[in-house]
């Protein structure tokens, strides 16, 4: 044998022994493989598993990856999920922005969701049309030969309106927001505009709704008015005010009227320049409107407090049996005003039309006319001799100050304020005490009435009514009921706490404010559930009908032989 051949046998068993250590790596590396995969079965199935199951395994493994069935699965699991949380390019932020409601969009989910199952392609929205707050559109697949086309709204209500626009309508009607205002809010942000066919469309139908729930309202407080008196007589005390709306020459006026216990809204006239032309007698008008009212539902009146209109007055005197009363807080605050004009004023004209010995007498008046009213005990001589004696205590004469005053009581009391001396100072408080209204005329004055939930009820109307804008007669009276609505529901509500805050305009006011709960508005959601019976209700039980129609009257009496019953 040559050297070669030697050489080449050589070199094949040496190529033979690495094939056979190939061999058996390989062998140990299937070997450790399958082991490790019988192991996982075996995990996996909580029993022990054979040679013969780990291929059973193995190949049906192999089937389900290589079936053309599941191709399309294959598929959309390879896709990545796509993120929930988007952020907007630069580019994309004009683009469409519209209000759906939970309906829509659990349909929307529904038809993705059945389409996926039944066809492969992908589905891609059209041109979308904004129809006021809501998006129509339609969903396209790309099937060649039989596209799936799904035509997509949101949810409308059997008037054919959308749910979603309804409810932005209801939310305009009730907020009090102008038009002009809703429109540029909500072409700014871009959410779509209701076209005031439609909004004026809607309104005519909700007005019915918010006057239904204003009669409510109105004769829940009536009610609640006449259960907070001992007696059984159907006596309410009230007070009254009007609100004219607009500053000069108003068209409208809203004459309001609530009871004295629980300052809920009994009634709120609507007097136009229809009725009367002249603006000046539209509270007079709407009085007498008030007391017809409350004498069609067998309720009398023993107080009327009210901010002193003359004709009101008269009325009152002489075509009611009411005890007729004016508001306290009107007639001191003239006085105040009347007291800083004589005391204060030019160098030249000190001595002659005002003293300084009454420039710290301005406050301290005012409380001595509050205390002077309280404590008259419906006497009207007591109450003038009350007022005389203001200039008798600045003087340091105490003969008849009140047995519990402190310049009584004190043998070491020191008067804190300036000494009346000058005769000028003396003719002009006296001057100014003579003219107030509260002592010529202190029978209505007598039981110490203030209105000042009637004003307080003037800044909730604020919120609905603007006195810069004319509204039209339906407007306005919705508007007003709105009022009445949003006051009855939180007059009188709970409070947190009491602030008690230095203020340098009041500086003797320790009474502090009050930080009321929030506001609620559940009447929003009582004129919603009434505009939805509205709209679903096909008849009304008579009965039914009869007990929402029942007159007042009738529920007064009932109450007072409820109470008599249980008293």
């Amino acid at each position: 044998m040559s050297k070669s051949e030697k050489k080449l046998e050589k070199e094949l068993r040496v190529f033979g022994l690495k094939c056979q250590v190939l061999r058996k790596r390989r062998m140990t590396f299937l070997f450790g493989k399958f082991a490790s995969i019988k192991q996982e079965l075996t995990k996996k199935n909580n029993k022990p598993m054979g040679n013969l199951q780990v291929i059973e395994a193995l190949l049906q493994k192999w089937n389900e990856e290589n079936d053309t069935s599941n191709t399309q699965t294959k598929e959309f699991q390879e896709e990545p999920c796509p993120s929930t949380y988007i952020r907007s390019k630069k580019v994309d932020t004009n683009q469409h922005i519209f209000l759906a409601a939970e309906d829509s969009f659990k349909r929307l989910i529904s038809v993705v969701d059945w389409h996926a199952r039944c066809c492969k392609e992908k589905l891609k929205p059209t041109k979308m049309f904004k129809k006021g707050h809501v998006c129509k559109t339609s969903l396209k697949c790309n099937d060649k030969e039989t596209p799936h086309v799904f035509s997509l709204s949101s949810t409308y209500l059997p008037t054919k309106d959308y749910l979603v626009n309804s409810g932005v309508n209801h939310g305009i009607t009730c907020s009090g927001i102008v038009p002009a205002v809703y429109k540029r809010f909500a072409q700014g942000s871009g959410i779509g505009v209701i076209s005031d066919e439609n909004r004026t469309s809607f309104f005519n139908v909700h007005s019915q709704h918010i006057q239904e729930e204003y009669k409510y309202s109105t004769d829940i407080a009536l009610l609640q008015e006449i259960a907070s008196y001992e007696e059984l007589d159907s006596k309410i005390d009230i007070m009254s005010d009007a609100r004219h709306g607009l500053r000069k020459n108003a068209k409208d006026t809203s004459v309001v009227c609530m009871g004295e216990k629980t300052h809920k809204v009994i009634s709120c006239e609507h007097v136009t320049k229809t009725m009367d032309p002249v603006s000046q007698r539209h509270e007079r008008l709407g009085t007498e409107k008030i007391f017809k009212y409350l004498h069609e539902n067998d309720v009398t009146v023993n107080v009327h407090c009210h901010d002193r209109n003359l004709s009101i007055n008269k009325y009152v005197r002489e075509n009611t049996e009411a005890i007729n009363q004016n508001d306290v807080w009107h007639c001191v605050k003239s006085v105040k005003s009347a007291l800083k004009k004589v005391s204060t004023g030019s160098k030249s004209s000190e001595g002659k039309t005002w003293s300084f010995q009454l420039s710290d007498k301005v406050e301290p008046v005012a409380t001595h006319m509050y205390w002077a009213i309280q404590n008259c005990n419906q006497d009207e001589k007591k109450l003038q001799k009350s007022l005389l004696n203001i200039l008798d205590h600045y003087e340091n004469i105490y003969t008849d100050c009140h047995e519990s005053a402190r310049c009584k009581v004190d043998a070491k009391y020191e008067p804190s304020r300036i000494v009346i001396t000058s005769p000028v100072a003396e003719k002009l408080i006296v001057s100014v005490i003579l003219n107030a209204t509260v002592y010529k005329y202190a029978k209505d004055y007598g039981l110490g009435r203030d209105t000042f939930y009637v004003e307080s009820f003037n800044n909730v109307t604020n919120i609905y009514q603007n006195k810069r804008i004319a509204f039209g007669d339906s407007q306005y009276n919705a508007r007003a009921n709105r009022s009445v609505l949003h006051r009855n529901e939180n007059v009188d509500r709970d409070f947190t706490s009491v602030s008690i805050k230095q203020n340098h305009t009041m500086p003797r006011s320790t009474k502090g404010k009050k930080n009321y709960k929030r506001a609620k508005y559940k009447f929003r959601d009582n004129i919603w559930s009434r505009f939805m019976k509205s709209i679903y209700s096909k008849r009304i039980d008579s009965r039914t009908k009869k007990v929402f129609k029942c007159d007042i009257s009738n529920k007064i009496h009932f109450l007072q032989f409820s109470r008599h019953l249980f008293l």
